[in-house]
């Protein structure tokens, strides 16, 4: 239930033993690799099966770029090759010069395609300049061919239009057209006589007109003939561009095996590289430095004594070094961290929220999900998938929180009386009565439930930084966090009273509001100590009205609860009723069709509705959890462990 305990270990090797120990330590995927010290060769001289640091650099990269156009262009990856290990093979060379010759022709045609893509740019820059102007009745023909007067298309601000009208008006031989206004710019059009061309180029100084270089941009006749040629121009463009991107997609879908392959190996030539890197070299021994978590201190431990002459020392970290995040939990709630590392690794020495997201999340995902047979779908998808995906997996424990989010929203359902939109009480006949909310009938027993929800994680989020604050001996902040806990307690009943009058009674809100009043300005005067100008200490009435404000916001947003509870149960049952129609042949009149449609409709409907409802209670539970939870204690900021793994997978995020 905490962020595991880091050592950084130092082993001292033999010369003759190191490669063996390595690729040893590699297997038991317990230890990251951090050491810098200086070595006698560099790392450029360093080399492993016969690539150099720099020429296996330079091979990632090329596969990087193609795997970056493989996701870009969403080429289909077979399943097969997103979890396979692949080991170094004696063909890679061959590989190599395959994916070298593959890489030069994509280059270039990526490169074609970039070149397109600033020519449609540039075609699209030039029509939005132009087209400011579009409707002027103007023939540049004609205009090329005056002697005495030079033409100028224009752009001012609005508030300088007035006084440069008056000026213009000054010139002689001087014409000016008001074309269009856009926003707080006006686009014009002036005809200025040579003896006057320098009195206007003084004005366009004084004024700060922006002239517009749309003479020689126009190639044709007029504006509307020149938009018409840069359309086609345009769509010329994109059907080149549409081909040759079709080209790449040609080039990489039968070689997609191979890439991944080639990637694969090529980054564990990279990790032997750098792990020779990593070690400092002295006559005899090499002395390698890692980052070790607590829970694998005993596995490194039995390795190093099946090497004899092997000596590791473990010491604490010093402060400021990069230590890797790394969360420890129990079986049970291991399976959340697929939730927590969502959105981000706490930092070092915080708290990980794992734990207490746990129960929170699975209520809201079931009360979201709000039906019994929905629930044993999940149960059952857990049963599909729990030894399909491999352990390794980053989504073996999104997996295994199936279970769980499975297996509670069957007792939901139940308590919310549903089964694939029937009434568990009704419909079945259940002899029990266990239904404790009805979202559609007693919607607002629920909304205030889903506000009880947020009340008590709310506080206990701030519960949790108070005991933090304090642990650390930061006591005025644990006082803060107290003083923010107890006004909300006292503020409730006033803010409840909002939304269900003649709930409360008046003695009760009076009490609420005057000791809700009274901690208010307690939290105003004891949080302002850190501000030094006295006329500034007032303001931060205002600072915290707006925090009581937010808290509150927060304890609404879980109405989203019963949002998505109720449009589960109202899909559902109007599913029903559509298929009751079709049995009965009342929808289309078609007595022998609309029958045979009944059951695909009702099973169709119902995986929609499942696939749909599950998305949403995943996707709104976890937004409850980092941004209305996470923001009274969570401290991002942590990175997670770089293990020295055997590649088990062929992409990992941070590859693309």
């Amino acid at each position: 239930m905490a962020i595991d305990k880091i050592k950084k270990s130092i082993f001292i090797i033999p010369s003759d033993i190191f490669e063996t120990f390595l690729v040893e330590l590699k297997n038991i995927s317990s230890v990251e690799i951090i050491s810098q010290q200086d070595i006698k060769a560099t790392v450029e001289e360093q080399s492993f099966l016969g690539y150099t640091y720099q020429t296996i650099k330079m091979i990632i990269s090329k596969l990087e770029f193609l795997l970056t156009l493989i996701s870009k262009y969403r080429i289909f990856i077979p399943t097969d090759l997103t979890s396979q290990e692949v080991f170094i093979s004696y063909s890679l060379n061959s590989d190599l010069e395959q994916i070298s010759n593959l890489y030069t022709e994509i280059e270039q045609i990526d490169r074609e395609i970039k070149s397109i893509h600033t020519n449609i740019q540039n075609l699209q820059n030039k029509k939005v300049l132009i087209e400011n102007f579009s409707g002027i009745n103007l023939s540049f023909s004609k205009l090329r061919q005056l002697k005495n007067y030079k033409y100028f298309f224009l752009r001012i601000n609005v508030k300088k239009l007035n006084s440069l009208i008056k000026e213009l008006q000054k010139l002689r031989l001087s014409y000016y057209w008001i074309h269009r206004k856009v926003k707080d710019v006006y686009y014009f059009f002036v005809l200025i006589h040579n003896i006057e061309e320098n009195n206007f180029f003084n004005l366009t100084r004084l004024f700060e007109i922006q002239i517009l270089n749309i003479t020689q941009e126009i190639e044709t006749d007029s504006i509307e003939e020149e938009i018409k040629i840069i359309n086609k121009k345009i769509a010329d463009q994109k059907m080149l561009l549409k081909e040759l991107e079709e080209k790449i997609k040609i080039l990489l879908t039968p070689n997609i095996k191979k890439i991944i392959s080639t990637y694969v190996q090529a980054r564990e030539v990279e990790d032997f590289i750098l792990a020779q890197q990593n070690t400092t070299k002295t006559k005899y021994s090499k002395i390698l430095s890692c980052w070790v978590p607590e829970k694998f201190i005993n596995k490194v431990k039995n390795l190093v004594n099946k090497f004899t002459n092997v000596s590791v020392l473990f010491i604490e970290p010093q402060k400021g070094e990069d230590i890797p995040t790394v969360l420890r939990n129990k079986p049970i709630s291991e399976p959340y961290e697929f939730i927590t590392t969502l959105y981000g690794y706490p930092k070092i020495n915080t708290v990980d929220p794992t734990n207490f997201l746990a129960p929170f999340f699975t209520l809201f995902f079931a009360l979201c999900v709000s039906d019994v047979f929905y629930g044993i779908l999940l149960t059952l998808t857990w049963v599909f998938l729990r030894n399909k995906v491999p352990k390794y997996s980053e989504y073996y424990k999104l997996v295994t929180l199936l279970k769980y989010l499975g297996l509670t929203s069957i007792v939901i359902g139940f308590l919310l009386d549903s089964f694939l939109g029937f009434s568990v009480v009704r419909n079945f006949k259940l002899p029990l009565n266990i239904a404790v909310f009805d979202p559609l009938n007693r919607p607002i027993d629920m909304l205030k439930f889903t506000f009880l929800l947020g009340f008590v994680q709310i506080i206990f989020g701030l519960f949790i930084n108070t005991i933090k604050s304090y642990k650390d001996n930061d006591i005025l902040s644990s006082i803060d966090n107290l003083s923010w806990v107890l006004f909300i307690f006292s503020f409730a009943p006033v803010v409840y009273n909002l939304f269900f009058q003649k709930d409360i009674s008046e003695s009760l809100l009076k009490t609420s509001g005057r000791v809700s009043l009274a901690i208010f300005l307690f939290i105003v005067i004891f949080q302002s100590r850190n501000i030094k100008s006295i006329l500034l200490k007032p303001v931060n009435i205002l600072v915290k009205g707006y925090n009581v404000i937010g808290f509150y916001a927060d304890i609404l947003s879980y109405s989203r609860i019963l949002a998505l509870a109720l449009a589960s149960s109202a899909i559902a049952q109007t599913i029903n009723i559509l298929v009751g129609k079709l049995l009965k042949a009342e929808l289309l009149g078609i007595k022998f069709l609309e029958p045979i449609l009944a059951p695909i409709v009702f099973v169709g409907g119902h995986i929609f509705n499942f696939l749909l409802g599950c998305l949403g209670a995943f996707v709104h539970s976890a937004r409850l959890q980092f941004l209305e939870f996470f923001s009274k204690f969570f401290v991002a900021g942590g990175r997670p462990i770089k293990l020295f793994t055997p590649k088990k997978e062929f992409m990992q995020k941070s590859s693309l």
